[in-house]
């Protein structure tokens, strides 16, 4: 297992984590983990929460040793040994994220295959040319509203409702649903304290939106994994839309910020994307590397006791991938240059997410509208200033507030149609009704509780 030619002696000491929780993820994440590897190396003893230790994995290739090596690390937080020592309690923030659920990133082997077989097949029926058709005028009516003001939050007035307005199109949720649901996946990603009750919120919204597709399907991701022949439940299919919200769309709002963030940084990068010396592409993909727009990825569980980078790692312990601090050691070596995609920001291995075409379709027509409509884009404050929650799972700041040449609409110009919400089509017949399926509405699945019932 270890490759780095290391014995047990030199692993970092037990009685020594670094508190990753409070304030300190809040000011410099990113020189935090710097700091960490120069510290520890490839592989640091932290804590998640007061008494609950897991190691943070920092190293690129011991990264990408975590996330492919199935047999040794398991994606099924029911083999964690604080859960088994009752080291956290059922309201846990940790269990939004970490905890076990029926999805296809929280599962291993034949269950995982075929949930992410489904998931994966689902997503390929999208019509990418609609959805950035869809983006676009969103993103343009976006723009519209504030543009006369001359500045604006390109977080909260720009980049999450526009992923989420995506995201909502693609589930199938209307549009008077989206308020609710992305507070609730702030919550969630955040590791607020009450990410248990936004949780259970956020499952019986997405209760409801399956219940409802079952009688009258549509054309979105929900009808369609129901109509799936991997004959996942209803209770399946919803788990599964939380892990397409959560990973795909907490991370596409993530970009979107941390690109238009490079853009405002770097004034000649945004020169060069706006005279088309360089593609928005290659800025989107310059910000996977230098932005992390998501730090870290949920974590893994060792199988037996095993010996990894170096160290002693004991059955049931949880090792998290940090992505930003492998992507700065490849950074380190030289292995970036502009528009490499060699980075890790997608994970790897069968766990790789299965979104990043639609996301990558999201954040570049985001970051287009932006480049091509606002004059003179300039930061409002200085960037160590802006306002960042203390999360392991969000890598971007909460705000990022420009000022740009105010612009109105030209006289007489009509407002344009709404493009159409429609970037799939709908099942032609979903697949037969199973025992059970038609009973009572499913109980609600609480990932504490259904670690303890499933």
């Amino acid at each position: 297992m270890d490759r780095t030619g290391q014995t047990p002696a030199a692993c970092p000491l037990r009685e020594s984590p670094v508190p990753l929780y409070g304030g300190l993820l809040a000011r410099d994440p990113r020189h935090l983990y710097d700091v960490l590897h120069r510290r520890w190396g490839a592989i640091a003893p932290v804590e998640l929460g007061p008494g609950v230790a897991a190691w943070l994995v920092m190293g690129h290739r011991e990264v990408l040793e975590l996330v492919r090596n199935e047999r040794a690390f398991s994606s099924d937080a029911r083999r964690w040994n604080a859960i088994t020592e009752g080291l956290l309690p059922e309201d846990s923030p940790l269990l939004a994220v970490l905890g076990w659920r029926p999805a296809l990133n929280r599962l291993d082997d034949q269950d995982h295959r075929r949930a992410r077989h489904a998931v994966t097949e689902t997503l390929n029926g999208i019509d990418l040319r609609r959805l950035g058709s869809a983006v676009r005028a969103r993103a343009g009516a976006l723009v519209h509203a504030w543009a006369a003001d001359g500045a604006a939050d390109l977080v909260a007035q720009y980049g999450d409702p526009l992923a989420w307005y995506a995201f909502t199109v693609l589930i199938g949720l209307p549009e008077s649903a989206q308020g609710e649901p992305a507070a609730l996946l702030g919550a969630l990603a955040g590791g607020t304290h009450d990410a248990a009750r936004a949780e259970a919120e956020l499952m019986r919204v997405l209760h409801r939106l399956v219940a409802r597709k079952r009688e009258v399907p549509g054309p979105d991701l929900t009808s369609w994994l129901l109509a799936h022949s991997a004959h996942l439940t209803e209770a399946e299919v919803a788990h599964n839309l939380a892990a397409v919200l959560l990973s795909g769309g907490r991370s596409t709002m993530s970009w979107i910020t941390a690109t238009l963030r490079l853009l405002l940084g770097d004034a000649r990068l945004h020169a060069a994307v706006a005279t088309g010396r360089l593609t928005v592409t290659d800025a989107a993909d310059r910000a996977l590397w230098d932005g992390s727009p998501v730090p870290n990825i949920a974590g893994r569980w060792a199988r037996s006791d095993v010996l990894f980078a170096g160290c002693r790692v004991a059955a049931g312990e949880l090792l998290i991938p940090c992505l930003a601090a492998a992507n700065s050691e490849l950074l380190r070596h030289g292995a970036q240059d502009l528009g490499s995609r060699a980075h890790v920001a997608w994970g790897a291995g069968s766990h790789g997410c299965p979104a990043k075409d639609v996301a990558r379709s999201i954040v570049e027509t985001a970051v287009e509208v932006v480049v091509e409509r606002l004059n003179a884009l300039r930061p409002a404050v200085p960037d160590t200033a802006l306002r960042r929650r203390p999360s392991l799972w969000c890598g971007t700041p909460d705000e990022l507030p420009v000022v740009f040449n105010p612009f109105g609409p030209a006289p007489g110009t009509a407002a344009a149609p709404p493009a159409s919400r429609v970037v799939m089509g709908v099942p032609e017949k979903r697949r037969g009704e199973r025992a059970g399926d038609g009973g009572p509405a499913p109980q609600r699945w609480g990932w504490w509780n259904s670690m303890n019932g499933w």
